[in-house]
This record gives structure tokens, C-alpha cells and sequence, in this order.
């Protein structure tokens, strides 16, 4: 069931348009200091590699393609694509919902 929300920040979604218009969001593994991994929602511009497109669905967010991984499409968080950066360098991030459900910009869900 697809029940993942995703929303684009306006800045990202500028800076996405003029960059192919498309995003690829996945887990990736973060590793703690003790041992410990965590799987954290990560995204990158542009559409997943062809061979690895079948793990992905495609949704579209304000003009945006989405591809979303199959894991985090099941979620029933909601995702925010932001953009963060100084003079030519640019980096996209996925904010999710703290611990009280509510989105880190405080907006309802």
C-alpha cells in the first residue's frame, strides 16, 4: 500500500526543475559509533539507475518526478525534500516527522 506522503520544499522543488526535474528517494545504512546501523531516508536528483527501476514507484509531487523505494512507499510518514546550500553547491535532504508524528516544520499532517 502506497501511504507514504511526500512534500517538496518550494526551493527544492526551483532547484530540481531546472536539474531534470526528477528525485530518487531510498534508504541508505547509517552507521553509529557503537555498532549500531540505521536506515535513513536519503535523495538524490535524477531517476534510480534503469536496472534498479523495478524497486521503485513513480509518483508525482508539484510537477516533480518521484521515484520513491518500495520500503519507504509503505511508510506512513510523510517525507520532505529540502535543499540546503552555499554559492554553487547544492544538497538535497529528506526531513521526517519527529517522534510526535508532526512534520519538522510543525504543519499538520
Amino acid at each position: 500500500m502506497d501511504s507514504a506522503g511526500v512534500r517538496i520544499d518550494p526551493r527544492a522543488r526551483r532547484w530540481l526543475a531546472g536539474h531534470g526535474g526528477a528525485v530518487t528517494l531510498r534508504s541508505a545504512p547509517r552507521h553509529g559509533c557503537c555498532g549500531g546501523t540505521a536506515r535513513l531516508p536519503v535523495a538524490e536528483p535524477g531517476p534510480p539507475a534503469a536496472a534498479d527501476a523495478d524497486a521503485y514507484r513513480l509518483k508525482t509531487v508539484d510537477g516533480i518526478h518521484v521515484y520513491l523505494a518500495a520500503p519507504l512507499a509503505e511508510g506512513v510518514q510523510t517525507l520532505t525534500v529540502r535543499l540546503e546550500g552555499l554559492l554553487g553547491w547544492h544538497r538535497l535532504f529528506v526531513e521526517t516527522p519527529d517522534a510526535g508524528g508532526q512534520p519538522p516544520d510543525g504543519q499538520s499532517m
